[in-house]
């Protein structure tokens, strides 16, 4: 009987291996592959750009993307890899910035001095003078920030040295002309004004964009809030489309990919030996692929599920423990005709029932309303394609927190449920004119099993500043974090911010052809 032939397990040997298609790890191959390393990355737990429902391309969540230029650790990435024009031009400008509904108001904040200045008359002229002020607050605030980020300190610290850079940082950006009186990471912007229903909203508006639970920090709130109204933009196919940007670098540098959007490669296990991580092996290969140095880059659950069971309970591994989402952000999309939108109603969009009744979905909703797309042919190669656009529709991503727990379909269903009432609430009527409707984690069962798009990470760590978790330095000395939970209170700007941190430490690890 012929008997199908397998090759022998080899070892297949790089530089640098990354595990995992969260935005840290994404950025920091591309760097080091920049740089002359072989870099190989293994999308393990990629979600893809999108997925296809009811003949339409529909995105996982939102996507509220701050402009680059303002976040110093994405702008030197973007450019450092030569992506600054491309990225640019996918993202598509929102204005206003922000809209915000309440019982008795709507609320359209601009990034405008000017326009945000009639706004706050309009709606509160008795303390528009003074919320005003605080928007200028948030705005030098942000700045200075910028200023204690922009030095690079070690971000969360490890020991007494880098705890002291981390201070002399502080101490840099408090010294600089026009500071205020506070130093980074105390002052809040809308101080004496917390029980104030926009102060207040604005609090719910910052958990759709960080990635920590919990009361959130003054340094979070800052580079969060502040970021957005410096403008906002949504970015067609979501963070998908800037991880595959960022991803392609890896392989125009002489790297290797391993699976791609909609595709993931499975890892299946870490080989460890001799207080290091030795290989790496995947699902559909008998190789082990070898580095001398790896980055991870999925959430801390699935890591362990990953590493030898005679170690996962290992004091070393504490800090992997000490980290899980403890909430996750639900979407439904629902494809209505455009006459079924408010002429009023913006792109980014928080509808509160309360505005002091927090963020649970209850209460909170975010819409994202985008440009309708019909699902086109595909060719070969074409894994990402967007669709075609459909002129008289639109989508309305409509996104709420539930425990990160609920996974199965009748919870789901019911979260769905309650999205929808919240909608309803916000956009009378609609239902006269939808198309479709669809929820992500139901319609697809692949991205049921991965990680949540958006999860809020309750951390048991020694925090720092409000916005740290993991430690970017692993258990092993050749290991090396990169993910969302290094600083979960930085949003987006946090991961390009890992993503930099973990290359530094690579490059540091394996000398000078890393240059």
């Amino acid at each position: 009987m012929a008997q199908t032939f397998r090759p022998p397990a080899t070892q297949r040997i790089y530089d640098v291996c990354v595990v995992g298609s969260q935005l840290g790890g994404v950025v920091a191959g591309a760097l080091l592959a920049r740089r002359g390393l072989r870099v190989l990355h293994v999308a393990h737990d990629d979600p893809g750009f999108h997925y296809a429902d009811h003949g339409y391309v529909l995105p996982f969540g939102p996507a509220v993307v701050p402009s680059p230029r303002q976040l110093p650790s994405a702008e030197a990435v973007l450019s450092e890899l030569g992506l600054a024009t491309d990225f640019s031009r996918a993202l598509v400008p929102s204005d206003p910035d922000l809209q915000l509904l309440l019982p008795k108001h709507r609320a359209d904040l601009s990034r405008d001095p000017a326009v945000l200045r009639i706004e706050l008359r309009r709606e509160w002229p008795q303390e528009a003078e003074a919320l005003e002020a605080s928007f200028a607050k948030l705005g030098t605030l942000f700045d200075f920030a910028g200023f204690f980020l922009r030095a690079a300190p070690p971000l969360p610290p490890d020991g007494f040295i880098e705890r002291r850079e981390v201070k002399k940082a502080i101490k840099l950006a408090s010294s600089a002309p026009g500071a205020p009186p506070e130093p980074v990471g105390v002052a809040r912007p809308f101080a004496g004004l917390e029980d104030h229903e926009l102060a207040q909203s604005l609090a719910i508006a910052h958990r759709y964009l960080t990635y920590l639970d919990g009361e959130p920090s003054p340094l979070s709130l800052v580079r969060l809030l502040g970021g957005a109204f410096r403008g906002t933009s949504r970015l067609p196919g979501g963070q998908g489309t800037l991880r595959e940007m960022v991803r392609r670098r890896i392989a125009e540098s002489r790297g290797e990919l391993r699976g791609g959007p909609g595709e993931p490669a499975v890892a299946t296990g870490f080989e460890i030996e001799g207080g290091k991580v030795e290989a790496v092996r995947l699902a559909d290969s008998p190789d082990a692929h070898v580095a001398r140095a790896f980055i991870a880059a999925t959430d801390a659950d699935r890591l362990l599920g990953l590493l030898p069971a005679d170690l996962r309970e290992s004091r070393a591994l504490e800090p992997l423990r000490g980290i899980r989402p403890r909430r996750q952000l639900v979407s439904v999309n629902l494809v209505v005709k455009q006459t079924a939108l408010p002429p009023a109603l913006a792109e980014n969009v928080v509808a509160l029932r309360n505005a002091s009744g927090g963020d649970g979905l209850d209460n909170a909703v975010f819409l994202q309303v985008l440009p309708a797309r019909r699902e086109g042919r595909k060719g070969p190669g074409d894994k990402g394609a967007a669709g075609e656009p459909v002129s008289d529709e639109r989508v309305v991503c409509a996104s709420g927190f539930i425990s990160a727990d609920v996974r199965g379909s009748a919870a789901l269903r019911e979260a769905a449920g309650r999205i929808r009432e919240a909608v309803a609430d916000a956009i009378p009527f609609f239902e006269r004119h939808l198309i479709a409707e669809s929820a992500p984690l139901l319609a697809s069962p692949h991205a049921a099993e991965l990680p949540p798009v958006h999860p809020l990470y309750e951390a048991n760590l020694d925090e720092f500043l409000g916005v740290t978790g993991l430690p970017v330095k692993g258990p092993w000395k050749n290991l090396f974090f990169a993910g969302r939970e290094v600083l979960p209170g930085l949003g987006i700007e946090g991961e390009f911010y890992a993503g930099i941190q973990a290359a530094g430490h690579v490059a540091a690890l394996l000398g000078s052809k890393a240059r």
